[in-house]
């Protein structure tokens, strides 16, 4: 997906403590920088993070993160994060793609299960969830 195609878009500038000695982002930070584009997405969409769970009694933990690393983000640097949610059943799925003005830093997807804030187990995405996160479903999918 190139940018224009993504539903939200985060933007920061990268913090010293977030280098490694080689002067560039380690790694794990990217995930992270991930996990706060999602909690903004939410409060786009009219809802904190904290206010969603405690309304819909619903939680999302990872279940796979697949990053493809294309260039390294360092100190001070302005990047922009693209998302895009889809869904299917009780997972969903986000689609990143991470730059640095022109550069690609890194691109990927992330998958998330829903799982019942009481019961620890996993569920369907509830249809009102999909239209106040404004999440698609997707038919080609496993």
């Amino acid at each position: 997906m190139k940018s224009k195609e993504y539903s939200f878009q985060y933007s920061f500038r990268v913090r010293y403590s977030e280098v490694d000695s080689q002067g560039i982002v380690f790694n794990a930070n990217y995930l992270n920088y991930l996990d706060v584009a999602i909690t903004e997405y939410f409060r786009a969409m009219g809802i904190s993070y904290s206010e969603f769970i405690n309304r819909y009694k619903l939680d999302f933990h990872v279940v796979q993160s697949l990053i493809d690393y294309r260039n390294g983000a360092k100190f001070d640097d302005k990047l922009d994060v693209f998302i895009s949610p889809s869904y299917k059943s009780s997972k969903i799925y986000w689609s990143f793609q991470m730059k640095c003005e022109d550069k690609n830093i890194c691109s990927g997807i992330l998958t998330y299960i829903t799982v019942s804030h009481l019961t620890k187990k996993i569920v369907s995405l509830p249809e009102e969830v999909c239209e106040l996160l404004e999440i698609r479903e997707i038919q080609n999918i496993k």
